[in-house]
């Protein structure tokens, strides 16, 4: 279950359109239900907290400069802003 900020950031996110391909982003950051699990700015890492081998988050959000950009509940993809950004998608291992 998100929690009830997640939850309004996720629908406030859904009415927001795609992200330019071109879009230049600063900071990425990737969050599942117990909270951060990467941050970088600018490319290098300042937060990361590591999870089991074999844990199985119940969501995945990304955030680019504070902006969800991107959630999925297990294999179900729920918000997809990065429709527009190629390189970023295939980066992250959502397309070939």
């Amino acid at each position: 279950m998100f929690t009830q900020s997640f939850q309004e950031q996720l629908e406030q996110a859904k009415r927001l359109p795609p992200l330019p391909e071109d879009y230049q982003f600063q900071t990425l950051e990737f969050f599942d239900q117990h909270g951060v699990i990467l941050g970088l700015i600018n490319g290098e890492y300042v937060e990361e907290h590591s999870r089991s081998h074999d844990y199985e988050p119940w969501y995945l959000g990304v955030f680019l400069d504070g902006e969800l950009a991107f959630c999925a509940v297990g294999s179900q993809i729920v918000l997809n802003r990065l429709e527009n950004m190629v390189a970023v998608q295939q980066q992250l291992g959502l397309i070939q």
